[in-house]
Protein backbone atom coordinates (compact mmCIF):
# COMPACT_ATOMS: atom_id res chain seq x y z
CA UNK A 1 0.00 0.00 0.00
CA UNK A 2 1.15 3.86 -0.29
CA UNK A 3 0.41 5.01 2.99
CA UNK A 4 3.26 6.20 5.18
CA UNK A 5 2.11 5.50 8.54
CA UNK A 6 0.71 1.76 10.05
CA UNK A 7 -2.89 1.49 10.33
CA UNK A 8 -3.79 2.43 13.94
CA UNK A 9 -4.95 -0.28 17.09
CA UNK A 10 -8.31 1.52 18.00
CA UNK A 11 -11.30 -0.01 17.27
CA UNK A 12 -14.16 3.56 17.39
CA UNK A 13 -18.09 3.61 18.14
CA UNK A 14 -19.94 1.41 16.22
CA UNK A 15 -22.12 3.14 13.09
CA UNK A 16 -25.40 0.93 13.44
CA UNK A 17 -26.92 -1.82 15.64
CA UNK A 18 -27.20 -4.41 13.50
CA UNK A 19 -25.52 -7.43 14.71
CA UNK A 20 -25.08 -8.82 11.08
CA UNK A 21 -23.25 -5.52 9.63
CA UNK A 22 -21.28 -4.86 12.89
CA UNK A 23 -19.65 -8.47 12.62
CA UNK A 24 -18.98 -8.00 8.78
CA UNK A 25 -17.67 -4.33 9.35
CA UNK A 26 -15.06 -6.41 11.99
CA UNK A 27 -14.12 -8.64 9.71
CA UNK A 28 -13.14 -6.14 6.81
CA UNK A 29 -11.29 -3.77 9.22
CA UNK A 30 -9.38 -6.97 10.79
CA UNK A 31 -8.22 -7.74 6.94
CA UNK A 32 -7.24 -4.23 6.34
CA UNK A 33 -5.03 -3.86 9.74
CA UNK A 34 -4.04 -7.85 9.28
CA UNK A 35 -2.72 -6.33 5.86
CA UNK A 36 -1.13 -3.06 7.50
CA UNK A 37 -2.60 -0.97 4.87
CA UNK A 38 -4.62 2.26 5.80
CA UNK A 39 -8.71 3.38 5.12
CA UNK A 40 -7.59 5.73 2.54
CA UNK A 41 -5.36 3.35 0.58
CA UNK A 42 -8.50 0.55 0.75
CA UNK A 43 -11.17 2.98 -0.63
CA UNK A 44 -9.32 4.33 -3.23
CA UNK A 45 -8.91 1.02 -4.66
CA UNK A 46 -12.43 0.11 -4.08
CA UNK A 47 -13.68 3.52 -5.36
CA UNK A 48 -15.36 4.45 -2.45
CA UNK A 49 -14.94 7.14 -0.24
CA UNK A 50 -12.61 6.72 3.18
CA UNK A 51 -15.67 7.91 4.67
CA UNK A 52 -17.71 5.23 3.20
CA UNK A 53 -15.08 2.56 4.52
CA UNK A 54 -15.30 3.78 7.86
CA UNK A 55 -19.27 3.49 7.62
CA UNK A 56 -18.71 -0.09 6.54
CA UNK A 57 -16.10 -0.93 9.17
CA UNK A 58 -18.53 0.04 12.12
CA UNK A 59 -21.43 -1.75 10.61
CA UNK A 60 -23.28 1.35 9.41
CA UNK A 61 -26.13 0.74 7.23
CA UNK A 62 -27.34 2.74 4.24
CA UNK A 63 -24.22 1.65 2.02
CA UNK A 64 -25.17 -0.01 -1.23
CA UNK A 65 -23.81 -3.54 -1.41
CA UNK A 66 -21.95 -3.16 -4.35
CA UNK A 67 -19.23 -0.72 -2.48
CA UNK A 68 -19.28 -3.50 0.57
CA UNK A 69 -18.28 -6.29 -2.07
CA UNK A 70 -15.72 -3.70 -3.53
CA UNK A 71 -14.56 -3.43 -0.41
CA UNK A 72 -14.09 -6.94 -0.07
CA UNK A 73 -11.98 -7.26 -3.51
CA UNK A 74 -9.60 -4.53 -2.58
CA UNK A 75 -9.22 -6.22 0.70
CA UNK A 76 -8.36 -9.78 -1.60
CA UNK A 77 -11.73 -11.25 0.42
CA UNK A 78 -14.93 -12.78 -1.25
CA UNK A 79 -18.38 -12.33 0.07
CA UNK A 80 -20.41 -15.52 0.41
CA UNK A 81 -24.23 -16.17 1.64
CA UNK A 82 -25.32 -18.71 3.77
CA UNK A 83 -28.89 -20.03 4.59
CA UNK A 84 -29.95 -18.85 8.10
CA UNK A 85 -31.16 -21.91 10.47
Amino acid sequence: MTGTSAPRKKTGKPAGDDPVLLELGAQLAQRRRDIGALQADIAEKAGVSRSTLHTIEHGGTGVRWEKVAAVAHALGMTMNFEAAE
